[in-house]
């Protein structure tokens, strides 16, 4: 009996931190007049994060890019393709009209256990 509250413990605590979509914005105001881009003002820059556990390549938890803090389960949503989805919705909300310097990082390991992380940053313009 311990061994299986030990193992839905360790169970709940990983559902809890494994998995996030996150976008994170630095308003125009906090750019101290600096432009971001050749043309149009300046709405905000952007960073788009997320990240899942996974097992043999297959997602186990990871952030649900259709609504962020949310976690998804057997869904590969970290993707370069998801996040940036994700990112561009965040900066339409916040009225831009175009999304430059887009640059995108990738991290994975996992080979057998392990996480795997996509993080995006661009800068968003009206």
């Amino acid at each position: 009996m311990r061994k299986v509250l030990l193992f839905a413990a360790v169970a709940f605590v990983a559902a809890a931190f494994c998995g996030c979509a996150s976008v994170t914005k630095v308003d125009a105001k906090d750019l101290n007049g600096q432009d971001i881009s050749y043309s149009g003002k300046p709405v905000a820059h952007l960073v788009a994060d997320n990240w899942g556990l996974y097992i043999f390549s297959i997602p186990l938890l990871t952030g649900d890019t259709a609504n962020p803090g949310k976690v998804v389960v057997l869904q590969d949503t970290v993707t370069v393709a998801k996040v940036t989805d994700m990112m561009t919705k965040e900066s339409k909300k916040m009225g831009a009209t175009k999304v430059y310097n887009i640059v995108s990082s990738t991290a994975t390991n996992p080979f057998f256990f392990g996480f795997k992380e996509v993080q995006i940053s661009a800068n968003a313009v009206k």
